[in-house]
């Protein structure tokens, strides 16, 4: 799984918690949102996901970053930035501008994603003309960048967060996340994380659909990978409204195994802690 599938990861969890924002149409005044995740592989903590949204009205803005740490740091001082912002229109979300830049200490790589209407463009520095041609039949209408993906399923969908089926772009692929819901279950002291009480639980799989990894993906037979996510549903306005907002995931990376769980996380100011 490459490591731009790390954001997929991340998208479902710290851009998933975009669910936790008012809803379009709500009579509200700006949103805020800021969660930071703890990625453990193999019981080593080995990445830092920081998450930040601003919703209104109007619109929406949301920022993320990704670093390793600990001993992954020592093997691959990998960090990535991102950025995503768009509006509202006939009640659905329409992203217009998606930027990610990725380093390490040999190189760095920016993608866009730009939407003319409901087209999406990409671009690349440097650029990469194999990469713009293997992603080109997969840049549909209808696509939603990474950071815009679970707020478009706060915006269509109300109630429970799952199932569904996401198509996202990011500058280098477009792939498919669907999710189905297992059921109800409650997290315990034994849970990693800040969150403890009910929690909906979710399968999310991935299945790249164009670009260079969905190359890779049709030659090793075409076996989706599959995570496992919890929401919390929150309600911190007393509205009686239930958001939900994802604090733990589990699965397999590279065919290691990990958890991510939320470390802290705040709406508007209010801190989401035990339940």
């Amino acid at each position: 799984m490459p490591k731009g599938k790390i954001l997929s990861l991340a998208s479902a969890l710290a851009m998933g918690a975009m669910a936790s924002v008012a809803p379009v149409g709500a009579n509200a005044a700006e949103s805020e949102l800021a969660v930071t995740y703890e990625v453990e592989v193999g019981s080593l903590s080995a990445m830092r996901i920081a998450y930040k949204a601003a919703l209104t009205a109007d619109g929406y803005e949301s920022t993320a970053s990704i670093k390793t740490k600990g001993l992954a740091d020592l093997f691959s001082d990998y960090r990535m930035e991102m950025a995503s912002a768009g509006g509202f229109a006939a009640g659905a979300l329409k992203p217009s501008h998606y930027r990610s830049e990725s380093k390490n200490s040999k190189k760095t790589k920016v993608l866009e994603v730009r939407w003319k209407g409901d087209n999406p463009a990409v671009a690349s520095t440097p650029k990469d003309k194999d990469d713009d041609a293997l992603v080109a039949p997969g840049l549909t209408s209808g696509l939603v960048d990474p950071l815009s993906m679970l707020l478009r399923k706060a915006v269509l969908q109300e109630g429970q967060p799952c199932p569904s089926v996401e198509r996202v772009v990011d500058g280098r692929e477009v792939y498919d996340l669907r999710f189905t819901l297992s059921g109800e279950v409650k997290l315990g002291s034994k849970s990693p994380g800040v969150y403890r009480g009910k929690a909906l639980k979710c399968s999310m799989t991935y299945t790249p659909v164009a670009g260079r990894p969905a190359v890779k993906f049709k030659k090793k037979g075409g076996v989706p990978s599959k995570f496992d996510i919890w929401f919390a549903a929150i309600d911190p306005a007393g509205s009686g409204k239930a958001m939900y907002v994802p604090v733990l995931a589990t699965g397999k990376l590279q065919g290691m195994s990990f958890v991510a769980y939320a470390r802290e996380a705040s709406v508007d100011g209010s801190k989401l802690s035990e339940n």
